[in-house]
C-alpha cells in the first residue's frame, strides 16, 4: 500500500512524525538543498541533519520490534576516516565545507548515524549511499556499488544516475542480501561505463 503525504517535513510535529513512521520496516531519506542561492544559504540550513535526528528519534519513540532500515543518500564527497584522500582534495573539501553549508549538512547527518546511531542500536540500522555527480537518465542502466571511492569526487568525479541510485536504494530497503552486505556502511554508487 502506497500513501503520498505532502508536507515539510520538518513542521510535522513529533507526534505527527512518529505516525508517518510507526510501522515502517524502511525509511529512504533523498532530502537535499536546491541548488539555487535561496537554497544552498537560505533556511533550513540543517534539512537533511534535522530531518535525520528527528525520524530516528521518531522510530525510537516506536520501539519497533525489528529495526528499521534507514538508508541516506549523501555525497562521495564526504570521506570516511580510513579512506586516502589527498591533501589537495582535503583542502578544497574544507573550502566546501566552509563555503556550502548543504555539504556540511550532508557530513552532520552521516555523523549522526555513524556516531549517535552507531553500529549496535537496538531499533534502527542504516547504510549511507554516496553517489557522485549526480545526472537525470531515463531508465536504469549498469551500475556499480564500491565500499570506498575509487576516484577522486572532486578532480575525477563520475557520475551515477538518480534512478540507479534510486533503484540500489530500493534494493537495500527490500533486499536482505544487499542490507547485510552494506549495513553499517557508506558505499559509493557510480553508473558503469561502457566502452
Amino acid at each position: 500500500m502506497l500513501s503520498i503525504v505532502e508536507t515539510d517535513l520538518l513542521d510535522l510535529s513529533d507526534d505527527e512524525m512518529r505516525e508517518q513512521v510507526d510501522g515502517c520496516t524502511a525509511i529512504a531519506s533523498c532530502l537535499g538543498h536546491n541548488m539555487t542561492l535561496k537554497g544552498i544559504y537560505g533556511s533550513p540550513r540543517k534539512l537533511v541533519t534535522a530531518a535525520t535526528r528527528r525520524l530516528c528519534e521518531a522510530v525510537e519513540a516506536t520501539r519497533p520490534s525489528h529495526p528499521v532500515r534507514f538508508v541516506l543518500m549523501n555525497t562521495a564527497g564526504n570521506s570516511i576516516r580510513d579512506e586516502e584522500v589527498s591533501f589537495a582534495e582535503r583542502c578544497v573539501v574544507g573550502l566546501i565545507r566552509l563555503l556550502l553549508p548543504p555539504h556540511r549538512d550532508n557530513e552532520e547527518a552521516a555523523d549522526h548515524l555513524q556516531n549517535h546511531i552507531g553500529q549496535d542500536h537496538r531499533f534502527i540500522e542504516w547504510v549511507i549511499v554516496r553517489p557522485d555527480s549526480l545526472i537525470d537518465e531515463d531508465e536504469v542502466t549498469g551500475y556499480t556499488v564500491h565500499p570506498s571511492p575509487t576516484r577522486s569526487a572532486i578532480f575525477n568525479a563520475g557520475k551515477a544516475s538518480r534512478i540507479n541510485v534510486a533503484y540500489f536504494m530500493a534494493e537495500l530497503a527490500t533486499d536482505d542480501t544487499t542490507w547485510n552486505k552494506w549495513k553499517g556502511r557508506m558505499p559509493v554508487i557510480y553508473n558503469k561505463v561502457f566502452s
